[in-house]
């Protein structure tokens, strides 16, 4: 059986992208929600799962595709870059599951960690976007 091709391939990591980008967003917003107080533990528990299961199904679908060979490096990236955000989502997940037990001083550190992972996120994430996008303009 045959491969992507190479526009297949970039089709497909842009679109993987921009559901990876939508959750770093959602991750963002809840954060912020956290940060500032305004969302209950059982509403950010509830929308931290449905993050870390949108997570996981992208991973999951953009993993089992069949890059080029010439296209291996980037679709590893991308992949990274999704375990970077998943771990994120964890790190916020165990941030809601420390502050439940009012062990606040731990639960600081686990948001703290889940901004630092987003920033590394961050940083990874723009340039594999920018070349993804200027690969496609080709």
């Amino acid at each position: 059986m045959f491969g992507m091709t190479k526009k297949q391939f970039l089709k497909n990591s842009s679109k993987t992208l921009d559901e990876t980008g939508n959750h770093a967003l959602l991750i963002r917003g809840l954060i912020g929600q956290e940060k500032d107080g305004s969302i209950n533990n059982n509403d950010a528990y509830k929308k931290n799962r449905l993050i870390i299961d949108g997570i996981s199904s992208t991973f999951f679908d953009y993993e089992k595709i069949n890059p080029p060979s010439n296209c291996n490096s980037l679709h590893l990236r991308i992949l990274h870059t999704l375990i970077i955000l998943q771990d994120v989502a964890s790190s916020n997940y165990d941030f809601i599951t420390e502050s439940r037990e009012d062990s606040s001083v731990n639960a600081q550190d686990k948001l703290k960690e889940s901004e630092n992972l987003l920033e590394k996120f961050r940083i990874e994430f723009r340039p594999i976007t920018t070349e993804v996008d200027k690969l496609l303009l080709k």
